[in-house]
């Protein structure tokens, strides 16, 4: 049984830290294994979702937001092993919740573009990013 909790006061910084440099998100600091600038992002983050099987952390996700207008959801990252059991579902929903009134907006890794599409997400028209290294997420 999955159990979502909202907040970084549970969260195992090692344990994120880990998820993170075996899925490879927030911005390649999970490989890096830079525990204190994960930290420091996801406790900057207007809200964050773990996602625990007991005392395991499988998932985990957060938002940026002005709670007003827009919305931005980042690092939705599950283990490889318990994907495609709903556990990113969860935590999307979990990160949503109460905050339907928001425009939402996020960057799919490669492959995941349909779970997202499936969700109820479409693709932006006229979206452009900008960042301070090199990415294969964007394009001249």
């Amino acid at each position: 049984m999955i159990e979502y909790k909202t907040g970084t006061d549970t969260i195992d910084w090692e344990a994120i830290t880990d998820l993170y440099g075996e899925v490879g998100l927030v911005a390649g600091l999970g490989r890096r294994r830079d525990l204190e600038k994960i930290r420091e992002a996801f406790e900057h983050s207007y809200r964050v979702v773990t996602a625990w099987e007991g005392n395991r952390l499988v998932g985990a996700g957060r938002l940026l937001s002005d709670g007003v207008c827009y919305a931005m959801i980042c690092d939705l990252g599950v283990l490889p092993a318990y994907q495609k059991q709903g556990v990113g579902r969860g935590i999307l929903n979990a990160l949503q919740k109460d905050n339907e009134h928001l425009s939402f907006h996020l960057t799919s890794t490669f492959g995941n573009e349909a779970f997202y599409k499936k969700l109820g997400f479409k693709k932006h028209k006229t979206g452009y990013a900008k960042y301070p290294y090199e990415s294969e997420y964007v394009e001249d």
